[in-house]
């Protein structure tokens, strides 16, 4: 699966936000609004990180938010809010500035976007550009490789 389909209108840049559950909830609004999904998986995705603690938070500075595939999905999709000021996940310190939002409909879809997500967010030199991004075009071109 491309990470093509972390379109400029699925990526949001804010100076901060108050609270991690406020964090996935506007990461998660652009496939929200575009009807990939119902809202009650955007409560699925808070109350996994409440239940599990913040396993979503992979890396420093990295959280991918999901919840398990299920009828509330109906597209596969990925969104990106970047935080120039990172937000905390847990008491024991899982800090995230860049927190992207997955949807899929099935488990096949869910690994395929995650292992490609890895692979590209396995190179620090990509972490750093996306961190020192400050325009959401910027960031199209990091996932395009350009």
């Amino acid at each position: 699966m491309s990470l093509e389909i972390l379109s400029a209108d699925k990526i949001q840049i804010l100076d901060k936000v108050e609270t991690w559950e406020q964090a996935i909830t506007i990461a998660a609004t652009p496939l929200l609004t575009q009807d990939y999904f119902e809202s009650s998986y955007v409560t699925a995705m808070i109350d996994s990180v409440k239940e599990l603690g913040p396993y979503i938070v992979i890396a420093p500075e990295i959280a991918i938010a999901h919840a398990r595939p299920n009828d509330d999905v109906k597209h596969i999709g990925l969104s990106l809010l970047k935080l120039n000021q990172h937000i905390n996940f847990s008491e024991e310190g899982h800090f995230a500035s860049l927190i992207f939002v997955l949807s899929a409909i099935d488990n096949d879809g869910h690994l395929a976007i995650l292992r490609s997500l890895a692979t590209k967010l396995g190179d620090q030199d990509t972490v750093n550009k996306l961190l020192a991004a400050q325009e959401i075009n910027e960031i199209v071109n990091i996932f395009k490789g350009e």
